[in-house]
């Protein structure tokens, strides 16, 4: 049978009341305008029926001998929350009625009853319970695709942490206020900024990162805003600042707790104006960017310490995003460790053999104080030996069952295992910098300054392989 109106299959309406009369009357109107129509003249049988068949509306007396319609809503309620209940009331039961509305009736029909209000009103309540289960089945279907990846713009997990945070960026990706990322050192937060940006931006939108910590404190001000031609000495022609190259796209600045204290002053009165000038100039030029920044460090504690405005924090924080930890999500180490593993074979165009399940579990008990970065790492150097797992490889190999572990404080323990790792980077490429920084995924000046750091000589590598 089909709706008279829409064509659809017919909707299964209940409809329970006492007086037969009015039970028959219902009956042949809503019949004759499509409606599958299951009468009860008694409200214990109406209950058994939800029982085994799904329904549309409910048509109901509010009151009846065997059974109170209150009582009658509440067990109806109780059986399907979503189920809309129309109660039909006389004169003297309209203060029930309404009650009976506050604890969740769809509506109240007065006696007697017009046709055309009652087609009206169980239209209106059909419509309202469809699109009630269409967004709960769209729900429920994001949730199971949010619950099934693992992977989103870079971040890998699948801790509910980690689904919050997508979710999260998700919401917020679109809109123009500040976003003020927190994170440990290598939890991804300059990934968590790109993912902002891809989303919420227009695919031709720059995206300029700024690392405040390496930028030196006399050139931070010429970076971010640019300068005009005879600013100061040495600016011989005018230069565009992140501030104005970003355009409408996003502008990230990493570290945002190096920024010196002066800066941070016209900083917020760019982020409050909306504007900002070039160094040497007058004209306000208008900020169209998105700011994005992070920290690794407690704001709140530089705030006491005198290191960071207040107004400056509570103006980027906005809209605050966490990053978790690696070790509250030990979950996704397995997940991680597979996805660094075949990132490795993939560039080097290798297979490396899979972390047996002891070595996982051993990466599961570490805390990782260098996060993601740091299993990377640990990762990067498995691959690079081939798949072997010597007592050297790092420090789960170490603490496995090794009964001489050397008995040295964490910094000194990881910098050991640091140096050894590079020393056998370089020597499997002959001292090349320039191949060695790709296959630890780190940069070349990043690489050159652990040479530095470990006083490593290049030219033993190289005279090493013109021997091989």
């Amino acid at each position: 049978m089909k709706h008279r109106r829409t064509g659809a299959p017919a909707p299964d309406i209940l409809v329970v009341d006492d007086d037969l009369y009015l039970l028959a009357a219902i009956k042949q109107t809503l019949t004759l305008n499509g409606y599958a129509v299951h009468t009860f003249g008694n409200p214990l049988d109406a209950l058994a029926r939800i029982e085994s068949r799904a329904f549309a509306a409910v048509l109901a007396d509010i009151r009846m001998p065997e059974m109170d319609g209150m009582v009658l809503l509440e067990r109806m309620l109780a059986k399907d929350p979503d189920l809309p209940v129309i109660l039909i009331t006389g004169h003297g039961d309209i203060s029930l009625a309404v009650e009976a509305v506050k604890k969740g009736a769809y509506h109240f029909l007065q006696k007697p009853v017009d046709e055309d209000i009652i087609l009206a009103t169980l239209a209106r309540a059909i419509e309202r319970r469809r699109l009630v289960l269409e967004n709960r089945r769209l729900e429920q279907q994001l949730t199971a695709t949010r619950e099934g990846r693992s992977r989103f713009y870079g971040l890998i997990g699948s801790h509910p942490s980690m689904l919050g945070l997508y979710t999260l960026i998700e919401t917020i990706a679109h809109e123009t206020d500040p976003v003020l990322i927190v994170g440990e050192t290598g939890t991804g937060k300059e990934l968590a900024a790109r993912a902002l940006h891809a989303i919420g931006r227009p695919e031709t939108a720059p995206y300029v990162a700024v690392n405040m910590g390496a930028l030196p404190a006399e050139m931070i001000e010429s970076e971010l805003f640019g300068h005009e031609k005879g600013a100061f000495t040495g600016a011989v022609q005018r230069k565009l600042g992140k501030f104005e190259y970003a355009g409408e796209g996003t502008l990230f600045l990493d570290e945002i707790c190096s920024m010196p204290t002066p800066l941070q002053a016209r900083l917020l009165r760019v982020l409050e104006d909306r504007s900002f000038t070039r160094l040497g100039g007058n004209a306000a030029i208008p900020l169209k960017a998105r700011i994005i920044a992070a920290t690794n460090r407690d704001l709140r504690a530089e705030i006491e310490r005198g290191t960071f405005r207040q107004d400056l924090y509570f103006r980027l924080n906005v809209l605050p995003v966490h990053l978790p930890p690696l070790r509250e999500r030990r979950e996704d180490i397995p997940l991680l460790v597979n996805a660094f593993r075949t990132e490795y074979c993939d560039g080097q165009h290798g297979e490396v053999r899979p972390c047996s399940p002891e070595l996982i579990r051993e990466l599961m008990q570490q805390d990782w104080p260098g996060n993601v970065r740091e299993l990377r790492n640990f990762v990067r150097r498995y691959c690079v030996l081939g798949g072997r797992e010597p007592e050297a490889a790092g420090p789960v190999a170490a603490t496995a069952g090794s009964a001489d572990m050397p008995e040295l404080p964490w910094k000194e323990y990881m910098e050991q295992q640091e140096q050894l790792y590079l020393e056998q980077v370089l020597r499997r490429v002959g001292g090349q910098v320039s191949a060695a920084h790709r296959m630890m995924g780190i940069s070349r000046k990043s690489l050159y300054d652990k040479i530095n750091k470990y006083g490593i000589v290049l030219h033993r590598f190289r005279a090493e392989e013109s021997g091989n």
